[in-house]
């Protein structure tokens, strides 16, 4: 019994000497947990990133639609609906510029081939800018100097024709030529379209020459080119001569070629050489006019080619005078155009 009493004695006496200890212990460990967290780092709280700016692209302005250059009203003889708007002579060495005529004179040199050349290309909004005339301007009525014969036409540019040889038209009227035997084998046929035929004959086709529309006829030759290619295979080897040329390449735009010949610096051309250019050129259509002693280029009065003649060796006039012309201007449908002296000279380009 004793026993038992000392025994349960000493488990209360044990259990009351643990109590302090817990105590201590709980009491400790929130200061514990405090340290600890005084110890761990706070978690890093990352600002948010700004949202960005959305900006609104600015509506872009309408392009504006150019205003076209205000042109005329159609008249009767127009022939072309896309006459260039640009200056068309901007390298020539010799150049006319208006809204209705624009030609460009190029000069072309070959030393070694002794050869000088003159390529006036040629665009007409009207077809009444390209006319033919007479020497003192009547049919039958002699010769004239190029040059005078030019200005007396108000003639912007103008070059010799065809002499009047065989059946002709001049400005849509009909006239017999000088030579009762013809062996000239080239007509060339201006329309009021502004389109050219060429006809390898001497007489001009009948179905053609009923037709009431026909502007020009020059009988001449030979034909060089016809529809883009060489008329025929010219010798290679043939006289050298001073020349002249017409061209064609659509309604309103024509070439014309003046070639100075017999002289030390320019011997001129043979048929196939002539024949060559044109083609380089992009003719579609091309004819020999009267050259030789005739062969000359009037620009705005003056002989700019050098002509041949028994008492000049190319110094700058003919030693023909002639008997017609093939002239462009601002001419009317009644022929009329400003005198030289009245031409706009910011219009004209020359040396």
């Amino acid at each position: 019994m004793k026993k038992t009493i000392l025994l349960f004695g000493l488990i209360v006496v044990l259990l009351l000497g643990c109590q302090p200890e817990q105590s201590e212990r709980k009491a400790v460990a929130p200061t514990a947990l405090a340290s600890t967290a005084a110890n761990t780092p706070a978690p890093t709280v990352q600002e948010a990133s700004p949202t960005p700016t959305v900006q609104a692209s600015p509506t872009p302005s309408p392009t504006a639609t150019a205003t076209p250059v205000p042109t005329r009203e159609p008249l009767p003889g127009d022939v072309t609906d896309h006459f260039p708007t640009e200056d068309t002579g901007l390298t020539a060495q010799y150049s006319y510029q208006s809204d209705e005529l624009r030609i460009a004179i190029d000069v072309v040199e070959d030393e070694e081939l002794l050869q000088k050349y003159y390529v006036a290309d040629i665009w007409t909004r009207n077809i009444h800018s390209f006319r033919t005339g007479f020497g003192h301007g009547k049919f039958g009525s002699g010769t004239e100097d190029g040059e005078a014969f030019a200005i007396r036409e108000h003639a912007i540019l103008a070059v010799n024709g065809t002499m009047n040889y065989g059946l002709i038209y001049h400005n849509g009227q009909k006239f017999r030529g000088y030579s009762s035997s013809i062996t000239r084998k080239g007509i060339a046929v201006l329309f009021a379209d502004g389109t050219m035929q060429l006809f390898d004959s001497v007489n001009l086709p009948k179905e053609i020459a009923q037709r009431d529309d026909i502007v020009h006829v020059l009988h001449y030759g030979p034909i060089l080119v016809t529809g883009g290619e060489m008329a025929k295979d010219f010798p290679l080897r043939a006289g050298r001569h001073p020349r002249i040329m017409l061209g064609y390449y659509e309604p309103g735009h024509y070439v014309l070629v003046a070639v100075d010949g017999r002289s030390k610096t320019a011997l001129g051309m043979t048929e196939r050489e002539m024949a060559e250019l044109m083609l380089s050129l992009g003719c579609q259509e091309a004819i020999n006019l009267d050259g030789g002693t005739s062969a000359m280029m009037v620009f705005m009065g003056d002989c700019i080619s050098h002509p041949s003649g028994k008492d000049n060796d190319g110094d700058g006039k003919a030693g023909r005078k002639l008997k017609d012309m093939l002239l462009f201007a601002e001419y009317d449908e009644n022929g009329i155009a400003p005198p030289l002296e009245e031409v706009d000279k910011d219009r004209v380009t020359a040396p």
